[in-house]
């Protein structure tokens, strides 16, 4: 069998299919416009493709095909030359031109081939058989976050693995449970480390100071070790909110995620290619999300929804991020969220153009977070 995708503006629309089908299907043609910028989007999923091949031993063999897509008779010979030596035809149409789509669509059901076609919003496959019947469904398959960055030739650098976090998880979950009192202490030990004038009675907080020498973040004495300053003051937020991600049950989450988007064969040094870390990083029926944690009473959010816009793309169109920040910063209500000196109204309405959500409140209100995963991101 052979499945011809057709490569459009999103490769990450093709890239459920290929692992639904991976055991079922070796041989792979990605047809692509003539296009140079289309044939390099067509270059780089064979890459990330063969990479996934060789680390599951699948044995794929893939060919790049390129056709004019306003020229039917280079549809047409590009068809030929997918068609050769094969005995039986898919066609993945999902991130499809539209000349090129129609006019091999009809090529392939005159070859007693099937049409697919991936909604990568609703996580539906359509199917339209030879008779030109079509039933629709939903995607069974559901691809780890692994599979998924190697498919779009992706590397993960760095990541947190959940068993470190683990043995912390309780810990955590209860520092936050009381967090008005903990944001207090955090400030105390931190301006107490640094000598700095403070006005907090850490005979109040008996109990919280010893959740964190269990956690060793502060010593016998109470006192706050000074390698463990970044986790009080940002690290626990973000294991907090990965147990409370985490809990919602998505197909894959990871934390301290640290991506490399760039292409080695172009740029062989690791510290010169495009590499971003994200704090939480989760798969829900084959779409990728991301959660930034922001612990901080001033931040310039106009500055963080510029960078998620252009981040997010290259996850795919169907992609979404949300932006967690606490804040003492005084707010109004603005939709759904709140709005203050961080997060201007032009600035959260930017963010919901662009796929991303902001949650940004004086404490943390875990079931209206968890709320906003869940609808934000459609989990379950």
């Amino acid at each position: 069998m052979t499945l011809i995708s057709i490569v459009g503006d999103d490769i990450s629309r093709i890239v459920p299919l290929l692992f639904a089908y991976r055991e079922k299907i070796r041989h792979h043609v990605l047809l692509c416009d003539d296009d140079p910028s289309n044939y390099q989007r067509a270059k780089k999923l064979q890459h990330g493709m063969q990479r996934f091949s060789d680390k599951y031993k699948l044995g794929w063999h893939t060919k790049i095909i390129s056709a004019n897509e306003d020229s039917a008779s280079s549809i047409k010979e590009a068809a030929q030359r997918a068609f050769a030596h094969s005995t039986q035809l898919w066609l993945n149409a999902t991130d499809g031109y539209p000349g090129i789509t129609i006019l091999l669509s009809d090529l392939v059901r005159q070859e007693g081939g099937k049409i697919l076609s991936y909604d990568h919003f609703d996580n539906d496959l359509h199917t339209i058989e030879p008779d030109g019947t079509m039933h629709t469904q939903k995607l069974a398959s559901k691809i780890d976050m692994e599979s998924y960055l190697t498919l779009l030739d992706y590397r993960i650098v760095h990541q947190v693995e959940k068993s470190e976090i683990e043995g912390r998880k309780k810990a955590v979950l209860s520092l936050f449970k009381e967090e008005s009192r903990f944001v207090k202490l955090r400030q105390a030990l931190v301006a107490k480390a640094l000598q700095k004038p403070y006005d907090f009675d850490f005979s109040t907080a008996t109990e919280l100071l010893e959740t964190l020498k269990q956690i060793g973040v502060v010593d016998n004495n109470f006192d706050l070790i000074p390698s463990k300053q970044s986790m009080l003051q940002g690290g626990l937020y973000e294991e907090y909110i990965f147990w409370l991600c985490e809990s919602l049950n998505p197909d894959d989450i990871r934390m301290a995620v640290t991506i490399d988007f760039d292409d080695k064969s172009a740029e062989p040094l690791s510290n010169h290619r495009v590499q971003n870390e994200f704090d939480i990083v989760l798969m829900y029926n084959n779409r990728l999300h991301t959660v930034e944690c922001k612990y901080s009473k001033s931040l310039n959010g106009l500055e963080i929804v510029y960078k998620y816009d252009a981040i997010i793309d290259y996850f795919g169109k169907a992609s979404k991020a949300i932006i967690a920040n606490i804040s003492s910063k005084p707010k109004k209500k603005y939709m759904q969220t709140k709005t203050s000196s961080n997060f201007r109204p032009s600035t959260l309405r930017r963010g919901r153009m662009a796929g991303i959500s902001v949650y940004h409140e004086t404490q943390m209100n875990p079931i209206k977070f968890q709320n906003l995963v869940r609808n934000f991101f459609h989990l379950g």
